[in-house]
This record gives structure tokens, sequence and C-alpha cells, in this order.
């Protein structure tokens, strides 16, 4: 059986930046990713949606020439762009999984579990699949004095929602669509489901947001999700707040008629394809954290300490599975944390100054405590100024937005 340092499950920001910081601390590192590396972010979030964000912006410039320029007729092929993010996907994956091997990590390809523990080591069983160079392995075991978990999330599935991945898909699935549809539903009005509706609106569809809150964007700053709802009517995305969906019903089989979302009040509203973007599920089952005594809530989400290790020595966890914000960049961060410890560099987290991003149109930027957040001093000064009166904002003819900043009164700290 092959020992390790340091085995890594999962092989998305957390746990690639994990398992590359323990390499490069001068540890023997396995890494096991049942997918293609990246998650998330590289396969199914940040990377892919930033592109069609990137192509739908230069559509909306397009329909709308900066002064003096004059454009005439126009088409695009969306699948053509679809085959271009997956290039740029499969561009980056790749990259990720050379520098893993550049470092000498240990990678092997499927669905990893603790099986069992000691005060020494960890014994984790491999189920390889079809990404296996190996192909007369099936099965397989190793050895290693320190875990990271580093599963991810996937998007969260209720089954009154129905989703049949035809007309009722997920987030996942929507990066797929080869063709835009002419009419829309997005169930959520969070980030994703915000960046959605800025991607396919920009494109032609007649998108609606069913969102359970009294707003969009409702753990943001509440002038961030008052502008973002103008910027949307003016671009007439349909926004219902504070509807509660009852059911969805698919399309027919037979492609002739639309998906239904009835709600709770009874009204029904249909569309070509409805997004269902309600939040994500903790990738924690049936990895045998309970048979070693690691400690989950709930929703499975891991208990950590500062260190990001977990009630088990040696046990770290990493990324969207233990609690702050579900971001890459974080996720990272994380992943470095673990490793440092691991390498005995003793390093604790803090997420007070972690950025933040949600690209609509126009983007949003935020960094530190917003109004209304627990922590925020009660003696604060707030400064606001609007992009029509700056110089680059007015050059690039983008002008709308604000800056909006918070400090304390005493220190004069930003915040």
């Amino acid at each position: 059986m092959e020992n390790f340092d340091v085995c890594v499950l999962g092989g998305g920001p957390a746990g690639y930046v994990g398992a590359l910081k323990s390499a490069i601390n001068g540890l023997s590192v396995a890494i096991i990713e049942k997918d293609r590396f990246g998650g998330t972010c590289l396969n199914r979030g940040c990377i892919p949606t930033k592109i069609l964000y990137s192509k739908a912006k230069y559509l909306s410039r397009l329909k709308a020439p900066e002064r003096g320029f004059i454009v005439g007729e126009f088409s695009f092929n969306y699948g053509e762009i679809i085959d271009y993010k997956d290039e740029v996907v499969l561009t980056l994956t790749g990259g990720v999984e050379k520098l893993l091997k550049a470092r000498k990590v240990k990678i092997f390809y499927g669905s990893g579990r603790v099986v069992g523990s000691n005060d020494n080591d960890f014994r984790l069983g491999i189920t390889l699949n079809e990404y296996s160079a190996d192909k007369n392995i099936e099965e397989t075991q190793i050895s290693a004095k320190n875990i990271i978990i580093a599963t991810g999330s996937s998007p969260l599935m209720i089954s009154s929602f129905n989703i049949d991945h035809k007309s009722v898909i997920t987030s996942d699935e929507a990066l797929s669509l080869r063709e835009i549809p002419e009419s829309l539903i997005i169930i959520g009005g969070g980030v994703i489901g915000c960046e959605f509706a800025n991607i396919f609106s920009e494109f032609g569809s007649n998108v609606k947001i069913i969102e359970l809150l009294p707003s969009i964007l409702s753990t943001e700053d509440v002038e961030i999700s008052r502008f973002i709802r103008k910027a949307f009517k003016s671009r007439n995305i349909d926004m219902l707040n504070g509807a509660e969906v009852g059911s969805i019903v698919p399309a027919p089989a037979n492609g002739k008629g639309k998906a239904a979302v009835t709600l709770k009040s009874g009204e029904i509203f249909e569309a070509d394809k409805v997004i269902v973007s309600i939040g994500r599920r903790l990738n924690t089952s049936g990895l045998g954290l309970e048979d070693i005594g690691i400690k989950t809530n709930e929703r499975g989400r891991i208990s950590i300490d500062s260190r990001n290790e977990t009630n088990i020595k040696g046990a770290y966890a990493c990324g969207d599975i233990i609690a702050g914000p579900m971001l890459a960049h974080k996720a990272s961060f994380d992943g470095i944390i673990a490793a440092d410890n691991i390498a005995g560099i003793n390093r604790e987290k803090n997420y007070d100054v972690l950025p933040r991003s949600i690209y609509t149109n126009p983007p949003i930027g935020t960094v530190g405590l917003k109004e209304g957040d627990d922590g925020l001093s009660s003696d604060y000064n707030t400064g606001r100024f609007s992009y029509a009166a700056n110089g680059m904002a007015l050059a690039m003819e983008e002008k709308e937005g604000f800056l909006k900043v918070l400090v304390e009164e005493n220190s004069k700290k930003i915040i």
C-alpha cells in the first residue's frame, strides 16, 4: 500500500491548491478526483459563466454602440460560443493537471472515501473510474498521515421541482445549452440566478426571476440590491419577489408545450426553460467521515478550527464544505491554510477582507462589512460617489453605478 504525507479528496480550488502547497512544502502528496480538475469554478461556475458574461457584454455594446460608431446588421452563433467555452475549460483544467504532475503529486481518478484510521495515519479506499490511466485496476487503497477534505458542493435539488434535465435544469446544465430559449424562468434571485438572468436576457431571452425573499441579491447591501433591480427592470427582466414555488412540471416529452411553474399562491407561469438555482448542497456524504468521528452539522457542513483542522487530528477540511462564503478564491486560501499547518507552519484564517464579485451589468464588487452586518460598529460614516461624475467612467461610457465606503468614526478605518 502506498503511503503519503497528505492525501487530498477533491480537485477543486481548495483541493488542488492544497495539494500544490503541500508539495511545495516538501511533502509527498496524493489527490483523488472523480471528474476533471478545477471543481465547480473551472468546469461549471466562475470560468464558464465569465466567458458567457464577456460575450453578452460584447453583444450589448453592439446593440448600443459607443458614441461615434455605427454598427450595421449582425448576428451571433450561440453554439460556437459554447464551443469556445468548452475549449477554454479544457485548457484550464488540463493546466491544473500539468501543475500537479510537475510537483510530483500522485493523481488518482475516482471516488475516494476514508475506510479507517489510527493514531498514525488514515486509510483511504479509491474506486477508480474511466479517467484512470490503469484500466486493469478498479479498486485500490492508500494511506496518508494527513487528509484534506475538499469535495465541494453541487446544485441543490428539490423533488417537487421535477428537474428533468431537459426543460427544467440546474445551473450546471444551463451552461451547456446550445440555443437561447425564447422564454426563461429562473427560480432563485441570488448571485447565480442574477448572473444567468443577465446573460440570457442579453442574448434575447424573455427572463422572469422568481425569488422567495423580498428582494433579489438579498445578502448584498440594500442599495446594491435596489440598483440591480432597477437595472434589470430597464432591460425588461421581470422579477417576482416574495413568491414561493409549489411545484414545477417539465415540458411534454413530445416537445409541444412549455414547462410550468406553479406558485403556492396558485399562479402559474410557463417558459421554454426553467433554471433552478436555489442554493448548493454539500458533497460530504459517502466519504466515511462519520466512521472516524469527524463532526458535521445537519447539512453536512464540517466543523473546523481557525487552522481548518477538524476535531480529528490530521484531518483538515476546506472550501464549500466548511463555514464561509462559497467562493473559489476563499477555497484556495483555505487549501493554503491547511497545507501550511500540516507542514508545521502555524497559520490561522481570516476572511475579514475577502473580496466578492457579482457579474451582472453593471458588475458588483464588495469587500468587508456592509450596513446591517453583525460586527459593524454603530459609530461609522458612509461615503458615496456616483460614477456619473467619474472621469474614467465617462471616458468609457460606463457611468452607471456608484462607490460606497463605510468608515469607522474614531479610527478612520475602512470597514
